[in-house]
């Protein structure tokens, strides 16, 4: 009899090599996810939501995903704690990048917050399939509150990152084998951390202009 969680885990019968081949690959998948998620933690400087919530939650499922997929080789059942991940990847990755988006609006960002929380909580409170539509629509609705606020704000990379979550959470689920969603987070997760590097740069070369014209002009010359 197998643990929940941890070891002990009961022995499987010998896999396929179509089904080894498929291991493999979805591991080197969930590596790949770390290694981008990781650049992404070293970018972000000071206390931000997305650095947890984001960055960091996308860490977490590379490293949860490898170990689940390598179950046999290390003697491990972590199969919840997986499930637990990728449920945080969907409903708390957007809302998270969207709350620092809108961190000068207390109350967008708020919002953007609970619509990741309250769908995130339900699903590990109840049944996850009494929650997908609402969970559906609470993704679908921060996907469309990324697109707006890119355009809006001429942000490309925040463009690319709609665009990568659309890919990622409706239509690899349908058509993808399991190596597609781990593939499509790396994606998602490298166009997010480049909005917010271009967004900073931006700031950075508008200071620096700004600096300049005022060493350049004197206000006390006489014309």
């Amino acid at each position: 009899m197998c643990s929940t969680f941890g070891y002990g885990m009961a022995k499987e019968k010998p896999q396929s090599s179509g089904e080894a081949e498929a291991t493999i690959n979805a591991s080197i998948a969930h590596v790949v996810l770390c290694c981008v998620a990781g650049q992404g933690i070293t970018q972000v400087q000071g206390f931000n939501f997305s650095q947890i919530g984001m960055h960091g939650n996308l860490f977490l499922f590379g490293v949860f995903g490898y170990l689940h997929n390598q179950s046999t080789r290390f003697g491990l059942n972590i199969g919840p704690v997986y499930t637990l991940s990728s449920r945080a990847t969907r409903f708390l990755a957007i809302p998270c990048m969207m709350a620092d988006l809108y961190k000068d609006n207390h109350w967008f960002g708020g919002l953007h917050l609970l619509s990741g929380l309250v769908p995130f909580t339900i699903a590990i409170l109840g049944n996850p399939n009494d929650n997908r539509a609402l969970g559906n629509l609470v993704v679908a609705g921060n996907i469309i509150s990324l697109g707006h606020y890119s355009l809006e704000h001429s942000l490309e990379w925040g463009c690319y990152t709609a665009g990568a979550a659309i890919f990622t959470y409706y239509l690899v689920p349908q058509t993808g084998p399991k190596i597609m969603y781990p593939l499509g987070l790396a994606l998602m997760e490298y166009c997010a951390y480049r909005a917010f590097r271009v967004k900073l740069q931006r700031k950075k070369i508008i200071l620096n202009f700004i600096i300049a014209v005022l060493l350049i002009v004197d206000p006390c010359s006489n014309p």
